[in-house]
């Protein structure tokens, strides 16, 4: 077999991308039996034009529900929307039969929040610059 080549790219095709996760994914629901992937997404819309201002993105696979992307825009972070959004989340994870929510978050974003919502940290992985040190969290559902 000849040698790999390795190629860093910042500009990768998607179809590269779904290579990898194909591949993964076959691996995984080869080790575990079964796939149960599912995207998740709760949006806040806009009472009079109903666009989408805000709102939440991740899936959930094998027992477990993941926050990939949380935004609320600065005019919507008030009246408990974000409790109510991520309370949204949990409930369909219970229903898709999750035991467990996870998701990262910076110091500059919203571990505060999260901690009020009953997540716990699982990581503290401190980054340059200052300020904006990652957290890893869960919740038990």
């Amino acid at each position: 077999m000849t040698e790999s080549i390795i190629v860093v790219t910042d500009a990768p095709d998607a179809a590269d991308i779904a290579v990898i996760n194909d591949g993964l994914r076959a691996f995984n629901t080869s080790q575990a039996g079964y796939d149960d992937y599912k995207p998740l997404a709760v949006f806040v819309t806009d009472p009079v034009t109903g666009k989408v201002e805000g709102g939440l993105h991740g899936g959930s696979y094998l027992g477990q529900m993941r926050v990939d992307r949380f935004f609320l825009p600065e005019g919507r972070r008030r009246d408990r929307v974000g409790s109510r959004v991520l309370a949204a989340a949990e409930e369909e994870a219970r229903k898709r039969g999750c035991t467990r929510v996870t998701l990262n978050t910076m110091e500059i974003q919203a571990p505060g929040f999260y901690r009020k919502q009953g997540y716990e940290m699982a990581a503290k992985l401190e980054c340059a610059p200052p300020g904006v040190t990652r957290y890893l969290m869960t919740k038990k559902l």
